[in-house]
């Protein structure tokens, strides 16, 4: 199951609400709630939370920035025993998540959204995306075979590689098995924009 790890009081050290004068982008209601929240993330310190949501049809966006850290990053961490998929991340609306055993690629875009979660929560937002998409007959196969091996990833079965990138250096693995290293100036413009992909070849 998910952790809402963004939740946790023990990461929280203080959130301030307000009202702001904008309009909800989905309902064009005038008027959303701002909630910012000081965070405390083990290994990486401080961060602070932004988010916005709109009291009539729910909609919201947040961001994380991590006070500390601003160079270009990325995080990998190898997948190999059910444990494994408790590890913390902490993906930002610039942070590139990459499974490349799976096929997946989760990378920014205008609709992106900041999480706190873990490996396993990562995985479940994958399979929602699964259940939701609007696929053909010729297709149903293999996404159903997708989804068998993201249930065995999530089952510690099938080992796999956790790649967490970010040209602002604001998303990370919290986990002692993660490997950081610093991004190139290349490989940071490199980095694309877009929504979350599925290999089904």
């Amino acid at each position: 199951m998910e952790r809402s790890d963004m939740a946790e009081s023990s990461i929280i050290k203080n959130s301030m609400e307000s009202l702001v004068p904008m309009k909800c982008p989905v309902c064009g209601h005038e008027g959303m709630k701002s909630t910012v929240s000081t965070l405390e993330l083990p290994m990486l310190g401080e961060a602070v939370q932004t988010m916005l949501m709109c009291p009539e049809c729910g909609f919201k966006t947040s961001d994380v920035m991590i006070i500390e850290q601003s160079e270009p990053v990325r995080y990998t961490m190898k997948i190999e025993s059910p444990s494994d998929i408790n590890a913390r991340v902490v993906r930002s609306t610039s942070g590139t998540i990459r499974i490349p055993e799976l096929g997946i690629s989760m990378e920014p875009g205008p609709a992106s959204e900041s999480f706190i979660s873990n490996i396993e929560g990562v995985l479940m937002r994958v399979m929602e995306v699964l259940d939701g998409l609007d696929y053909d007959e010729n297709d149903k196969k293999a996404v159903e075979e997708r989804k068998k091996e993201i249930e065995s990833s999530m089952n510690g079965r099938k080992h796999f590689t956790f790649i967490i990138e970010d040209p602002f250096g604001n998303s990370a693995i919290l986990h002692k098995k993660a490997k950081k290293e610093a991004l190139s100036e290349k490989e940071a413009e490199s980095l694309k924009t877009g929504e979350m992909t599925l290999s089904l070849k």
